[in-house]
């Protein structure tokens, strides 16, 4: 059997890069804070995310990375999140984000 000696390196450093671990991003824990609140009573609205800021603001949850968390009105939670520009909603209140980081407080 006659193997090419550069193919075998560049298969072998193709497999490498291709099964390698991906270096963990640093947690940087969940710093945002605020209240699940209910908001049915607006057309299209359902739970959403007052943020504890100044203004109160408002998040429609798109998304939530852990699927085994899941929101309650009244819930105090820790949380972080991404807006998603490319989303839309007829409810007209808030940003639309995913969250990425969340627990209760």
């Amino acid at each position: 059997m006659n193997l090419n000696l550069p193919v075998v390196i560049a298969g072998a450093g193709l497999a490498a890069m291709l099964f390698s671990c991906k270096t963990p991003q640093k947690d940087m824990g969940c710093r945002f804070e605020g209240e699940v609140v209910d908001m049915t009573g607006l057309d299209g609205c359902g739970l959403m995310i007052q943020l504890n800021d100044k203004d109160h603001s408002k998040l429609q949850v798109a998304e939530i990375t852990d699927s085994s968390f899941h929101l309650k009105a009244g819930q105090k939670i820790r949380f972080n999140y991404t807006e998603l520009h490319d989303r839309a909603s007829i409810c007209m209140a808030g940003k639309i984000v995913r969250i990425d980081c969340i627990k209760e407080r």
